[in-house]
């Protein structure tokens, strides 16, 4: 039997460039999630057809999709403060990933008894940056009694400024 009969395996090297069966190369990939973080569908299908590249606004979506379905590392470092979903009105408890500058979780309000569930479930969750509301340090204590608490930089420098103005 001879080499050309076999079927041909991919390297690493190769696979970086396409994964086998793909319809585009991985960097094109990547460009289509940056675009349709950035701008979303149709705008991003207007500024790379202008760029030479065409395809469809749903494409873009589909590959917005298709990474995030990736299964992102377990957190250690979270940030976790209040948002709000209609001004001075609803807040909500909102989780971001400092390490990779990502939202983890949104919660539906800001009490301490569904932040402590949420942090029982991530046991991997080392450091825990927040304000210096006592709620969600009391959240931290009860829920992940392993994880340092520091004090987020924002309010930090508010306090300082606060106290300088004094």
């Amino acid at each position: 039997m001879n080499s050309d009969c076999r079927r041909r395996t991919f390297s690493d090297r190769e696979a970086a460039v396409a994964t086998p069966y793909a319809r585009r190369t991985s960097r094109q990939a990547q460009l289509l999630g940056h675009m349709a973080h950035a701008a979303g569908g149709t705008p991003s299908e207007r500024l790379l057809r202008r760029l030479g590249i065409r395809v469809s606004d749903d494409t873009i979506l589909r590959q917005l999709l298709r990474a995030a379905q990736v299964v992102p590392p377990r957190a250690r470092i979270i940030g976790i403060d209040d948002w709000s979903w209609r001004k001075s009105q609803n807040y909500g408890t909102i989780i971001i990933d400092l390490e990779r500058r990502a939202v983890i979780d949104v919660l539906e309000d800001r009490d301490v008894v569904t932040c402590t569930d949420w942090l029982r479930r991530h046991p991997e969750v080392e450091v825990i940056s927040r304000d210096r509301c006592g709620l969600y340090a009391q959240a931290a204590r009860q829920g992940a009694p392993q994880a340092e608490q520091v004090a987020d930089r924002f309010h930090i420098v508010q306090n300082l400024r606060m106290a300088i103005e004094e």
